[in-house]
């Protein structure tokens, strides 16, 4: 996970979460993406909604997002369907005449996909009106979801479901190249310190870059075309440490 690329999921994250603060009448990664992306989002939460967060998580005797946000993956084989609202299925190559960008009818169908579901839960979090433990439970979901929805294999469709089909070696190790995305470019950087990790990208954040991030939804389109970038340079590439080393300022020595 580059720098830009776990911090414009928490500043997405930081977008739903703005419904907190909002009066009554208002509004895939693995373990260490999604704790990093909980982590810079909480940073920049506002009091009230830092509180109200915070109230919601009580329920549950937690106290931290990142503690939430894999919640959404480890409820699955007991949740099957849940199973398609972490992805949603944006054709790199489309047939002719097809919308390129995100289409709820092609991409979507039923809302069953994680843009519908991130949607549908930032209204049951922001209504009030709702019990505590359904909107805690929504406050998961988007967590969780947000992450998901900005990791590029999770927002397009090269018929390979999501890049588990393709196999790779990755640091002498076979694999496929959904699992590098997911932890294994990250892991090495962490080092088991989400939270050093993260506040160390903090720091990286300007001001107007906050504000600029924080406005608007997640674009699942915008990951489309990451993914597109990313399997045309990969057909070029014998394995995902020559993936590594090219595209590394520095040779990366596996």
């Amino acid at each position: 996970m580059t720098r830009v690329a776990a911090i414009l999921p928490a500043t997405a994250l930081l977008a739903s979460l703005a419904f907190l603060g909002a009066p009554l009448n208002a509004f895939a990664w693995g373990r260490e993406g999604h704790w990093i992306i909980a982590e810079i989002a909480e940073q920049f939460l506002q009091p009230q909604t830092a509180q109200q967060v915070r109230e919601l998580l009580a329920i549950e005797n937690v106290t931290t997002l990142a503690e939430v946000s894999t919640w959404a993956d480890e409820i699955r084989l007991q949740h099957p369907e849940t199973a398609h609202w972490h992805f949603v299925n944006i054709p790199i190559h489309p047939s002719s005449g097809e919308p390129k960008e995100y289409d709820a009818n092609r991409d979507c169908p039923n809302g069953d996909c994680v843009v519908a579901k991130t949607e549908e839960f930032e209204r049951v979090l922001s209504d009030r009106q709702k019990p505590d433990r359904q909107r805690l439970e929504a406050l998961k979901y988007l967590v969780h979801f947000i992450g998901d929805v900005h990791q590029p294999l999770h927002a397009s469709n090269d018929h390979d479901r999501g890049g588990n089909d393709l196999a790779v070696i990755f640091m002498g190790l076979p694999t496929n190249l959904h699992a590098v995305w997911d932890s294994g470019i990250i892991s090495p950087a962490v080092k088991g310190d989400e939270r050093s990790y993260a506040l160390q990208l903090v720091q990286h954040i300007t001001e107007e870059q906050h504000q600029r991030w924080s406005e608007g939804t997640p674009s699942p389109g915008s990951t489309r075309g990451v993914r597109l970038r990313h399997a045309q340079f990969m057909a070029s590439c014998r394995t995902a440490e020559h993936y590594l080393m090219i595209t590394r300022p520095k040779p990366f020595r596996l």
